[in-house]
């Protein structure tokens, strides 16, 4: 597994920031409501496979890249309000540059609002090309997608103050 993390400070206190960061349709924004270089010029599907809250809640990217089949299945594994969120893939996620992956959000309160600590472990395909894929650009994707979630959380709460 290798691991990337990004860390930022938002000015919001964490119950704050955790509930819009614990929603699926905000940490997953740049993967399904915006035309970005990172996907390609694709946008993934998200769906809702039932409706818990917290551990056991589970849902499905799906939709193509480059033409390429792309389909993840998530679970959440660990959830602790307001402070700690795990989920991971589940069954075999058909990815381009990745494989199995866990992702984890941990918020600590601050003097001026909340530290967040977001980070993801993940695997390298195994197949002779997506291996050479994933060297090539797994850990830039996996960097993108923490600074993005990260700072567009941060300006979701920001903006407000400006």
């Amino acid at each position: 597994m290798v691991r990337e993390q990004y860390e930022v400070e938002i000015l919001a206190p964490p119950e704050k920031v955790f509930a819009h960061m614990d929603d699926i349709n905000n940490v997953g924004w740049h993967m399904s409501g915006e035309i970005s270089t990172p996907m390609m010029g694709s946008r993934l599907n998200l769906e809702t496979i039932n409706d818990r809250k917290g551990a056991g809640a589970t849902y499905k990217w799906k939709g193509s890249v480059m033409g390429m089949a792309i389909g993840i299945e998530e679970t959440i594994t660990k959830w602790t309000r307001n402070k700690e969120k795990t989920w991971q893939t589940i069954g075999k996620p058909k990815m381009i540059v990745m494989s199995e992956y866990t992702m984890h959000l941990l918020l600590t309160p601050t003097e001026r609002g909340t530290k967040v600590l977001f980070e993801i472990d993940y695997s390298l395909p195994r197949t002779p090309w997506g291996w050479i894929m994933g060297i090539l650009l797994a850990r830039k994707y996996a960097k993108w997608c923490l600074r993005r979630a990260c700072e567009d959380a941060k300006r979701a709460f920001e903006a407000r103050i400006a």
